[in-house]
C-alpha cells in the first residue's frame, strides 16, 4: 500500500510540471488579454503612457502568466526591448510564418523532453500609435528613451508583428 501511495504521489508530482497544448494557448491568450487591457489603458491617457505601461507592465505580467509548468514572452525579428530577441529554436520557425502568410494559425517545436509554441501577434489598429508607419514626434522622444535601439516600428494592420512564445513540458500520451 505504501509503495503504491508513494508512486502516484510522484506521479502526481511529475505530471503537476506538464501542460497539454490547451493550457499553453490559454496561458498565452490570458497573458495577450492582460496586456492589451494594460495598454489600453495607458492609450487613453496618451500614446507615451501606453509605452511607459509596456515598459514596466508588460515584464510583471509575462512573469504573473508563467509558472512551473509553462514559461512565456514575446519576441520580434523587429524588436523594441532588447530582451525580445528570437532564440535559436524560434528562428527557422519565425521565417516559416513569414513566408507562409499565416496570420491565425500556431507552431509546435519539438524541443527534446519540452516542446516549444510560437503564435503570431497580428497588429492591430490601437497598435499603430506605437508600432506603426505615422509616429507622433513626442511619441518617438519616448520610445527612444526607453528603447534607444528600437525596430518595431513600420508596421500596417493585420501584418504579424511577432509572436508569443512558450515552453512546456508536454503531458504524456494516455496509454491504452
Amino acid at each position: 500500500m505504501y509503495k503504491t501511495l508513494v508512486i502516484v504521489s510522484l506521479l502526481l508530482s511529475f505530471s503537476g510540471h506538464c501542460a497539454d497544448e490547451k493550457d499553453v494557448l490559454k496561458t498565452i491568450k490570458k497573458f495577450g488579454k492582460e496586456l492589451k487591457k494594460e495598454l489600453k489603458k495607458g492609450l487613453k491617457k496618451s500614446a507615451t503612457e501606453a509605452i511607459k505601461v509596456c515598459h514596466m507592465k508588460a515584464p510583471e505580467i509575462t512573469l504573473k502568466n508563467s509558472n512551473e509548468k509553462i514559461q512565456i514572452g514575446r519576441v520580434s525579428l523587429k524588436n523594441r526591448n532588447p530582451n525580445n530577441v528570437p532564440k535559436e529554436w524560434m528562428l527557422s520557425y519565425i521565417d516559416d510564418f513569414y513566408r507562409s502568410g499565416n496570420k491565425t494559425g500556431y507552431k509546435i517545436v519539438d524541443l527534446g523532453e519540452k516542446k516549444g509554441l510560437l503564435k503570431p501577434i497580428v497588429t492591430m489598429p490601437l497598435c499603430l500609435k506605437c508600432h506603426g508607419t505615422e509616429i507622433s514626434e513626442e511619441v518617438v522622444k519616448e520610445i527612444s528613451a526607453k528603447y534607444p535601439n528600437d525596430k518595431a516600428t513600420g508596421y500596417k494592420t493585420g501584418e504579424i508583428r511577432g509572436f508569443f512564445w512558450a515552453i512546456y513540458t508536454p503531458t504524456k500520451p494516455k496509454k491504452e
